[in-house]
């Protein structure tokens, strides 16, 4: 009897050693997920009419599942990508797409829940946040910068995270200022039209081949760099685990993004609905950006936690190069996407919103390429000044004008 318990015993420790190899989530962690599941599930089934406590449940499950599952998708592709040999630019180009993909999956559905049930709002909230998410990325340069740059108060940059990108953030400071201009000369025209006729002013969408054309620019440009590094022999970097394995792991995460964007989503409409800021004398105007910005940030969650980990264990090549890579993706890949696809229900509006985080995001692009590739190496307070012009501009955003 004894003997049986004890390989029993020894089974479970070995499921759990394996468990952990293959998700990399401690028990601890396990049994707070299960929680929030459970939570989640109690409320829905039984306490559906208090808005609140379900909003708190959609969001907590909704948030850890968005973290967790997009290590896992990029986890599954980065070791799918070591065994198909390809060059570790590749495998980079391929993690930070999969970092990307809440942000994507999340505004897309918002957008989609917000055209079925014909709430504009709901568009308005989606498009922005796409934006917002950008910003977000900008704030995590700079902390990435400042984190690494800690203990001697400068981060030497590898040759490598310059040379690798440095067209393709010229290109994206470019469309930026001139999506900015584009905008600018709108409501300089509409000003005028509104002065001599009467009229109100409207902001007009981002055209859509030009959001084509972002997709596209992106899509050649990491094609070209792909095809310039040299493949990488599975023999110099062993794979920590079978295809099989990794291809599940790649699936489920996947998956999971979804699941989590479809209840942030639902969680978010009840809070647009519920209008707790109201009370607190907020106008719908910065209701919406208010819920932009929760919807941002919560896309933008997995690729901080990458890239902040990775600074905070002086990996600083790795935390620049992911949050470099995936700065540019948002503002060309996922705008550009997202302003294409939503053309046909009104397109990504320009706002002053918008414009202010396009230029601001050229602007902090332009700020720290040039202070990496002066001499090779960002100070602390370079990093810190990326950090407050962001936060500066979020303040402005959030001012009623």
């Amino acid at each position: 009897m004894t003997t049986s318990k004890d390989s029993l015993k020894s089974r479970i420790e070995v499921a759990d050693e394996e468990l952990h190899k293959v998700f990399h989530i401690s028990k601890k962690e396990i049994a707070f997920a299960v929680a929030l599941l459970s939570f989640y599930i109690v409320v829905l089934l039984f306490f559906s009419t208090n808005v609140v406590l379900l909003i708190v449940a959609g969001m907590s499950f909704s948030l850890w599942l968005t973290f967790r599952a997009s290590h896992w998708a990029i986890d599954g592709l980065e070791t799918l990508g070591i065994y198909a040999g390809i060059s570790a630019y590749t495998i980079g180009v391929l993690s930070s797409l999969a970092s990307n993909t809440p942000e994507a999956v999340i505004s897309a559905l918002t957008a989609l829940r917000g055209i079925t049930t014909s709430q504009p709002d709901l568009v308005t909230i989606a498009v922005l946040s796409v934006v917002m998410a950008a910003g977000f990325n900008i704030i995590l340069l700079g902390c990435v910068v400042v984190i690494s740059a800690r203990k001697e108060g400068l981060l030497e940059v590898p040759v490598e995270v310059v040379k690798d990108d440095a067209d393709l953030i010229r290109w994206t400071i470019v469309a930026m200022v001139l999506l900015f201009a584009l905008g600018l000369l709108h409501y300089i025209t509409a000003i005028i039209t509104a002065i001599e006729t009467a009229t109100p002013i409207v902001s007009i969408p981002l055209p859509a081949i030009a959001g084509l054309m972002m997709v596209i620019s992106y899509v050649i440009y990491a094609a070209y760099s792909v095809s310039k590094k040299s493949p990488r022999s599975s023999e110099f970097v062993k794979p920590h685990r079978t295809k099989r394995t990794s291809l599940i792991l790649a699936l489920i995460g996947f998956v999971g993004i979804f699941i989590a964007g479809y209840i942030l989503t639902d969680s978010i409409e009840r809070i647009f609905h519920f209008d707790p800021f109201s009370g607190l004398g907020i106008g719908l105007d910065q209701q919406i950006v208010i819920m932009a910005m929760i919807i941002g940030a919560a896309g933008a969650i997995p690729e901080h936690g990458i890239a902040l980990i990775a600074a905070a264990k002086n990996k600083a090549g790795i935390a620049l190069g992911n949050t470099l890579g995936g700065t540019t993706q948002v503002l060309l890949l996922i705008v550009g996407g997202v302003s294409f696809a939503l053309y046909p229900f009104g397109g990504l509006p320009l706002s002053a919103a918008v414009l202010l985080q396009f230029v601001t995001a050229a602007g902090s692009l332009w700020f720290l390429k040039r202070a990496m590739t002066d001499d090779q190496r960002v100070d602390i307070f370079e990093g810190a000044m990326i950090l407050l012009m962001q936060a500066f501009v979020f303040v402005l955003i959030l001012t009623p004008i």
